[in-house]
C-alpha cells in the first residue's frame, strides 16, 4: 500500500503558475501566518505542524505517535508541501476538505495510508465529470495530529495547496462541529475511500447527505465495512468561498491555525522545556492556564455510539482529576474537590513534565511496541486549559459540544459527576477554581 502512494508522480503546484512559491527561511515564521504568498514547507516543518495541531486538539485528532509514523512512510525528506495563506486564494480555484476517520489501531497496523489519497483523486473525479477544474486547494478538517497532517502529504505528492486555516480551531468529536456547518456552506457531495488493497483496487461510494450529521453516519458505516478506516472528501469550494479579503468569508473559518501550530511544535521540538514552552505560549493571543499537573494514573474506555468514550485519571500527591473524553477530551472535573475544572469547547491539552512533549488520548497506555510516542501509566504530565476562540463559542457549537459532554459523562455513572446545563467559560471557572 505505501509503494502504490509513493509512486504517485509529483507534479507541479497549479494554483498560481506565474508565481514561484517562496521557500521559508529560518526567520520567516515569527508571526504565526507565516508572511505574505505562498510557502513551500519540509519534512522537518510538517513535523513541527504535526506536533502543534496536536497540542492544539484537546487530546484528539489522532495520535501523534501515529502521525510520526505517517510522516516517516509517506514523505521524502526531499519532499515540499505549499500552504497558501486565507488573503491570498484565488476565486475560481477549487478546494475540499479531506478527512481519515477511524480506528487508530487499525492505522497502527498499516492500514489508512492510501484512503485519503484515494478520496482526492475522486473529487478530482467528480469534478472533471462536472466540467470543473482539478482541487488547487486543501483545508484541514480540524487541528489534531492526522487529520492536519493529511492534506500536506497529499500536497508533497498532487501539488495541491494547504491553506492555512481550518474550520474546527482544535479537534471535535464529530462533523457537525464546524464553522462550515454552521455557516451552511455547501457540503455534498460526499465521498468516501477505503485503502487501496494488493490487487490495486479500493472501494468509494459517492452519496448525497441531508446534513453534517448524516455524513457523519454514512462515513462510519462505511468504515465499519473496510477495516474500521475510511476517508472522505466534501465541501468542495472556489477560492471565492473563503478568500478573507472578503470580510464576511472570515467568520466561515478559523484563520492562520496552520501557521500557529507550526510556531508551537517548532518550540516543543527544539526546546523540549515544559516551562519554557508555557512562556511560549503565553506570548500568543490565545488565553491559557496550567489546570493540573501530576501522574497519570489510569486510563479507562468504554465504547457510546461507536465512539471510544473514556475518562483519563491524573493525581498528585493533594488532589485527582479526571478528563472525560469522547475521542477529544470534554470535561475536566476535580474528583477531590468535586467542581468543573474546565468544559468544551474550551481545550484541555496534555504535554508531558520532563520533555514537553504533546500527546492525545489515543497514545495514553497504548501499544508501545506499535506506537513511537507511547505514552505510559505513571507519566507526569501537565493538564492546559485553552480558551476557545470565539468563534467557537456559537450557540449552536456549544450547543453540541454540551451534547456530547452529557452523552459522555452518562458512561460513567458511578462518578456521579454534576452534568453542567449550560457552558460556563474557562476563565470564568479559572476566577472560582483558583481562590
Amino acid at each position: 500500500m505505501l509503494n502504490d502512494f509513493n509512486s504517485v508522480p509529483t507534479r507541479t503546484s497549479s494554483f498560481n503558475e506565474d508565481t514561484q512559491a517562496k521557500k521559508t527561511g529560518v526567520n520567516d515564521h515569527k508571526l504565526k501566518d507565516f508572511g505574505s504568498g505562498n510557502y513551500q514547507l519540509t519534512k522537518t516543518d510538517i513535523s513541527y505542524i504535526a506536533y502543534g495541531a496536536c497540542f492544539l486538539g484537546s487530546g484528539g485528532g489522532g495520535s501523534i505517535g501515529l502521525a510520526l509514523l505517517f510522516i516517516e512512510k509517506m514523505l521524502n525528506d526531499a519532499d515540499t508541501m505549499t500552504y497558501v495563506n486565507p488573503n491570498d486564494l484565488i476565486a475560481d480555484k477549487n478546494i475540499a476538505f479531506i478527512a481519515l476517520l477511524g480506528s487508530p489501531g487499525k492505522m497502527f497496523e498499516g492500514y489508512g495510508q492510501t484512503a485519503a489519497l484515494n478520496a482526492f483523486l475522486e473529487m478530482n473525479a467528480y469534478l472533471a465529470q462536472s466540467g470543473g477544474e482539478p482541487l488547487s486547494y486543501l483545508i484541514p478538517v480540524e487541528m489534531g495530529a492526522i487529520n492536519t497532517l493529511i492534506p500536506f502529504i497529499i500536497s508533497a505528492h498532487q501539488g495541491v495547496a494547504v491553506i492555512n486555516g481550518d474550520p474546527c480551531g482544535r479537534a471535535a468529536p464529530e462533523m457537525s462541529m464546524n464553522l462550515f456547518n454552521i455557516h451552511n456552506l455547501q457540503l455534498n457531495p460526499v465521498i468516501l475511500t477505503s485503502d487501496t488493497a494488493p490487487s490495486g483496487r479500493y472501494q468509494k461510494t459517492i452519496v448525497r447527505v441531508y446534513d453534517a450529521e448524516d455524513t457523519e453516519h454514512q462515513a462510519r458505516k462505511f468504515a465499519r465495512l473496510n477495516n474500521n478506516l475510511a476517508a472522505k472528501a466534501c465541501y468542495p469550494m472556489r477560492g471565492s468561498d473563503l478568500n478573507c479579503l472578503s470580510e464576511p468569508n472570515r467568520a466561515k473559518f478559523f484563520q492562520w491555525t496552520v501557521g500557529l501550530a507550526w510556531n508551537l511544535g517548532r518550540n516543543l521540538s527544539v526546546s523540549k522545556n515544559y516551562r519554557e514552552f508555557l512562556g511560549f505560549l503565553n506570548s500568543f493571543t490565545l488565553s491559557s492556564y496550567i489546570l493540573f499537573e501530576g501522574r497519570i494514573t489510569d486510563k479507562e474506555e468504554r465504547n457510546i455510539s461507536g465512539f471510544d468514550a473514556g475518562k483519563v485519571t491524573v493525581s498528585n500527591e493533594r488532589e485527582t482529576i479526571f478528563i472525560y473524553y469522547k475521542n477529544e477530551s470534554l470535561l475536566a472535573w476535580n474528583a477531590t474537590r468535586k467542581c468543573l475544572v474546565a468544559m468544551g469547547p474550551d481545550s484541555i491539552n496534555f504535554l508531558t513534565l520532563k520533555d514537553a512533549q504533546p500527546l492525545s488520548n489515543a497514545d495514553i497506555n497504548s501499544n508501545p511496541e506499535q506506537n513511537p510516542k507511547n505514552i505510559a501509566l505513571g507519566t507526569e504530565i501537565g493538564i492546559i486549559g485553552l480558551c476557545a476562540f470565539e468563534k467557537l463559542q456559537h450557540a449552536k457549537l456549544v450547543s453540541l459540544f454540551l451534547a456530547n459532554i452529557q452523552e459522555t459523562l452518562t458512561a460513567f455513572p458511578e462518578d456521579r459527576v454534576i452534568i453542567p446545563d449550560r457552558y460556563i467559560p474557562l476563565s470564568s471557572l479559572m476566577t472560582a477554581y483558583k481562590k
